[in-house]
């Protein structure tokens, strides 16, 4: 039997990158019948550090740790009970051992993606917590499987913010790739001005899987939350939270966060595993997030959302780019610039009305056609390597 292997960041506390990993798996797995289909455990050394550590050391860090500790191997415990993760890991700096870790796994196929495996981080001054450019995610030229990409995402870097030696490098492994496709317009237009021009647009994994909703009444109970009560889920809003928490609480909304979150009244870290974490969006009433997957989860579950928008505003990003393909961007709130808080709560009230459940289905329909499209294409250029 051969292998495939998957190269993403699966290794966090974010429910929502571990879904994506998992759907890419299970995707991969309808076409590919004959394979065994694994996330490769790849690790850099810089980010394991980064999840206990955080970016700088501080006075608070050891509570940030003690807080971090429990939910540090969430995702491998969840990859490892759906069968879907590597037996060997390897965590590392070494853009070398990573290259003969994976040639040593002898992989028919590597795919890299989704999440934004192409971005460039900032090194930092007081600890390695940075992912080394390049590392594993490129795919070096010398590893001689099929290399393929799909949903990848360089979001966050732009072609002009680059050195000239980083452009070079850039082009040197992407442009070795077999087939590239990415999840959204920034990182199309960031691959066209490296010269690299054979470039496709595939929808983010977790819309080509049909989750199942999950019975959470049990667990909403247990945490004090009732359901005769409206509740608005909010996710990684920053400052703003406390604001918009309050004026929620005025409108009798309870508010509860599906993660970590301050200014709430309940958050449920720790309590949600990933696929319960797609499932309790559709027992919120209304969603306010800035996180790509909790709009996505909103989205499937026909729950009434805002995505809140802090990042570059000259910048087409990933979460504008699923709004534009829904014909949602009416939900798309760019935060930039704004200091009356009167006039974001009135952008963000103007979302309470509901979804067009139809419109929705339709579209959902078409980007898993289309996913799926590509990976059959995959599957074909795979089988003709193999044949000559």
């Amino acid at each position: 039997m051969g292998k495939i292997g998957i190269l993403t960041y699966h290794n966090n506390g974010n429910r929502g990158a571990i879904l994506q990993a998992y759907s890419l798996a299970k995707s991969l797995k309808k076409e590919f019948k004959s394979k065994k289909i694994e996330i490769v455990d790849y690790r850099t050394l810089g980010k394991e550090i980064n999840k206990l550590f955080g970016a700088t050391l501080t006075r608070n860090t050891p509570k940030l740790i003690l807080k971090k500790l429990p939910d540090y191997n969430t995702s491998t415990k969840f990859l490892e009970k759906e069968n879907i993760l590597s037996s060997e890991r390897i965590i590392t700096n070494s853009h070398k051992k990573a290259v003969k870790f994976l040639k040593n796994q002898d992989y028919e196929m590597l795919v890299v993606g989704s999440d934004q495996v192409w971005t460039l981080e900032k090194k930092n001054k007081l600890l390695p917590t940075y992912r080394p450019f390049p590392n594993g995610y490129y795919l070096d030229p010398s590893l001689e499987c099929f290399k393929v990409s799909f949903a990848a995402s360089a979001n966050g870097t732009t072609y002009k913010s680059l050195s000239t030696s980083e452009k070079r490098t850039y082009k040197k492994y992407l442009s070795n790739f077999d087939r590239i496709s990415v999840r959204d317009e920034h990182t199309e237009n960031f691959l066209e001005q490296l010269g690299i021009h054979k470039v496709k647009r595939v929808p983010d994994p977790t819309l080509l899987i049909d989750f199942q909703n999950l019975d959470l009444k049990d667990i909403l109970i247990d945490c004090g939350i009732s359901l005769d009560k409206p509740i608005l889920g909010i996710h990684q809003c920053g400052d703003i939270t406390k604001k918009i928490a309050d004026h929620y609480r005025e409108k009798g909304y309870q508010i509860v966060s599906p993660y970590r979150g301050s200014n709430v009244d309940i958050e449920l870290f720790k309590k949600i595993d990933p696929l319960e974490y797609y499932s309790i969006h559709g027992y919120f009433d209304f969603v306010i997030s800035k996180s790509l997957h909790s709009t996505i989860f909103s989205i499937k579950n026909g729950t009434p959302f805002a995505t809140l928008d802090f990042s570059n505003p000259n910048m087409i990003n990933k979460k504008e780019t699923v709004l534009e393909e829904f014909s949602l961007l009416d939900r798309h709130i760019d935060m930039s610039g704004k200091e009356d808080f009167g006039e974001v709560v009135e952008e963000i009230e103007k979302c309470e009305k509901g979804l067009d459940g139809k419109h929705l289905q339709q579209r959902l329909d078409d980007m898993k056609e289309k996913g799926f499209k590509y990976i059959e294409e995959l599957r074909r250029m795979l089988d003709e390597k193999n044949r000559s």
